[in-house]
């Protein structure tokens, strides 16, 4: 807004320029003001003319304003624009990793609880392998002298370092594939947040509810408006009053030439008096000043002394008035720039986007090539489960079999016992029956001995036939014992044996 010193010149000049038009009287032959005044007063008004100059920079700072307001208000709305697309975008991508991350927790619980199943698989195994490493073959099954082995011995272990390599290379592969997995997440996190401080680096813009700066750009223009048409009012004050001086300098006797001497010795100037000091050469013209009142030159006069003490403070306002507008203008201009700056940022956080979702699809990818590396390593792992379950079947029925084996071997035991057994009886009859022959040969030679002739049996002095019944290995020279051994297997072991086998 224009100063009030300002706007009372402006009103002061104006309506002392009215009353002058307004007013009529008497005439008078002589000036009731020096000729030399009036000249002066017209130099000073042609000076305070090259104001002008300011007062077109005035609407020259208010044009720019304008379309700098114009602009910034265009670029202020794509600006908030794509910063909520932006947003709208990272809230999708946000909603996109939610689902890359449930896949990921979903892998890693599955993951866990298979190792919880393996290492219940392994345990099992390792039980069972235990077993058959601490039993140790009782001598009475292997050949004299044979160093003490145990019931591992005798299988492949091999299987199981195969099976354990195998399942640790899958374990491996399922681990680098959750590695590599959580890698991508970790980076589209990164990409994510990268968005993110871009869009929150970028300068807030400024609105009714949340201004940036004291005073909105709209109110400064506003204020830079009113500014330029308060000067522009001023220039037209002191235009009136510097024609005013013309027509008094004109009506005064000597005025014209006095005039136009002292303005060349005021030096070159862009406003020329010599044009309207000689005036337009009209009838009309020269009639208005032939038919002046003495009353009206008087007023004319008058006022022309009154608003020549205000053209100074008028000058003054409209200097102070420009220097308000550049300041104003500056302000305008910086909170232009503070918008052009919000944008520029805005659109490096756009790029910064496009640039992720750009990305997006190796993400996704990531994601099936997971899920797929993680189903085939399973599967595999399920595989190698069941051939861990048919070894440990395996072992365990081997182990199983083992105490069956204890068991065979003393039922054999009692068997041969039995039948040992048996033939000591049948020894013992036979040894009798052979007893009883001999008798009875003795009762026959004594009965009959002294009237049979000696060759008429030729065998009957023959000795009863001898019988005997050995084991068939002992025919072919080997041990009477089970198994070519003579140890016998322990109490404990059978019992611990049968124990097992019968769970009681």
């Amino acid at each position: 807004m224009p100063s009030s010193s300002s706007a009372r010149s402006s009103q002061s000049l104006r309506s002392s320029a009215a009353a002058a038009v307004s007013t009529s009287s008497g005439a008078a032959d002589q000036p009731s003001v020096p000729i030399e005044i009036l000249v002066e007063h017209l130099l000073a008004a042609k000076r305070s003319l090259s104001s002008m100059t300011l007062v077109l920079q005035a609407n020259d700072l208010t044009t720019q304003a304008r379309s700098v307001h114009e602009d910034s208000v265009v670029l202020a709305a794509r600006t908030a624009f794509l910063r909520a697309g932006i947003a709208q975008q990272i809230h999708t991508l946000e909603r996109i990793r939610r689902g890359l991350a449930r896949t990921y927790d979903f892998g890693r619980r599955d993951f866990e609880q298979l190792i919880k199943v393996l290492d219940d698989a392994g345990e099992r195994l390792t039980r069972t392998m235990d077993v058959l490493h601490n039993t140790i073959v009782d001598p009475v099954f292997r050949p004299p002298g044979e160093e003490p082995r145990s019931l591992m011995f005798f299988v492949d272990e091999g299987n199981v370092d195969r099976l354990t390599k195998s399942l640790k290379e899958s374990i491996a592969e399922l681990k680098a594939a959750e590695t590599s997995y959580d890698g991508d997440l970790l980076r589209f996190d990164n990409d994510i947040r990268s968005v993110k401080k871009h869009l929150l680096a970028a300068p807030g813009l400024p609105s009714p509810s949340n201004s940036v700066f004291s005073r909105p750009m709209a109110d400064l223009v506003r204020t830079l408006t009113n500014h330029s048409h308060a000067m522009a009012e001023n220039l037209t004050s002191l235009t009136r009053h510097f024609d005013l001086c013309v027509t008094a300098v004109r009506a005064s006797e000597g005025g014209a030439a006095l005039a136009l001497r002292k303005a060349a010795e005021d030096g070159p100037s862009t406003i020329s008096i010599s044009g309207v000091i000689r005036g337009d050469g009209t009838d009309t013209d020269d009639q208005e000043l032939k038919t002046m009142t003495a009353r009206e030159r008087e007023e004319m006069l008058r006022v022309v002394m009154q608003d020549a003490t205000e053209v100074g403070e008028v000058v003054r306002d409209i200097n102070v008035g420009l220097e308000e507008m550049q300041a104003l203008g500056a302000l305008v201009e910086q909170q232009a720039a503070h918008v052009r700056t919000a944008h520029e940022c805005t659109l490096d956080a756009f790029r910064r986007l496009e640039e992720v979702e750009s990305r997006l699809g190796s993400y996704v990818a990531a994601e099936r090539e997971y899920v797929d590396r993680c189903e085939v390593e399973k599967d595999a792992i399920h595989e190698r489960l069941a051939q861990a379950e048919d070894l440990v079947v395996f072992y365990e029925g081997y182990a199983g079999a083992y105490d069956g084996l204890v068991l065979e071997y003393e039922r054999r035991r009692n068997v041969e016992d039995k039948i040992r057994s048996l033939w000591r009886k049948a020894a013992a009859a036979v040894e009798k029956l052979e007893e009883q022959d001999a008798a009875a040969r003795d009762s026959m030679r004594k009965d009959v001995g002294d009237y049979i002739p000696g060759d008429l049996w030729v065998g009957m002095d023959d000795p009863v036939r001898k019988w005997k019944v050995v084991a068939v290995d002992e025919v072919e020279g080997g041990s009477e014992e089970i198994g070519g051994s003579s140890v016998r297997l322990k109490k404990g072991t059978i019992e611990a044996a049968r124990e097992r086998v019968h769970g009681h």
